[in-house]
């Protein structure tokens, strides 16, 4: 017994040495922002990139990079209030054209969002990675983030999603060719970096570059509709 008991210190004193000095593992990520995203787009209908109704008399082509700090404010400080006092009311539908600002242009982060699009979910997948840029540079843009953001959509086939994404994603899958036409139409367009919004309604095209503000925006919607 006693020296049954002496093996038992002796294992306990080495399992404490180990948990003291053992290399912390990788932390959870920490997803902010998911009932506000629900908030802002649950119940407005989505199909592929567009929000909103089909038949909405304005369009608002949306270019922006998840993966810009600087594009982070422009996103969060125009479409939540576009959805909410344009969307909802159908005069308006927007549509989401992930536009890289670096030198790639099909980031990494684009993929997830489209898978979720797929789905009808790719506005809120947008939404939440912008809300956690700080995660994504903490722990970087991979498959961890990518589906805590996907898993944090409540409606979401997170199976479905990984499974699209995994399938869609390689030089020829439907998620690259998509993003690439989306580069080429920026490209065609002219668009620099930051948010840009092309306002499209019955009234003719206004072109915003450079994080055009909110009242800008709405402006351009009165000048077109």
């Amino acid at each position: 017994m006693i020296l049954a008991l002496g093996l038992t210190v002796v294992g306990l004193g080495y399992a404490l040495v180990d948990i003291a000095t053992r290399k912390p593992g990788p932390a959870a990520v920490r997803v902010a922002g998911i009932e506000s995203a629900q908030a802002i787009f649950g119940g407005v209908r989505q199909d592929g990139d567009r929000l909103g109704a089909p038949n909405a008399p304005v369009s608002i082509q949306i270019f922006n990079d998840l993966q810009c700090s600087s594009c982070r404010p422009d996103f969060l400080s125009t479409v939540p209030k576009l959805v909410e006092d344009y969307v909802r009311t159908s005069r308006v539908k927007l549509l989401m054209r992930h536009y890289s600002v670096s030198s790639n242009p099909v980031e990494l982060g684009f993929f997830g969002a489209e898978a979720a699009a797929q789905q009808g979910y790719g506005w809120q997948y947008t939404y939440l990675f912008f809300r956690n840029q700080e995660e994504a540079r903490r722990i970087g843009v991979n498959d961890k983030l990518q589906e805590s953001l996907a898993g944090s959509i409540a409606e979401l086939d997170v199976p479905e999603w990984r499974e699209y994404l995994d399938r869609q994603s390689g030089s020829d899958g439907a998620i690259t060719r998509r993003l690439k036409s989306y580069d080429e139409l920026g490209t065609r367009l002219g668009i620099r970096t930051r948010q840009a919004a092309v306002v499209t309604g019955p009234g003719g095209t206004r072109t915003l570059q450079d994080a055009p503000s909110l009242a800008q925006i709405e402006a351009a919607i009165e000048a077109v509709q």
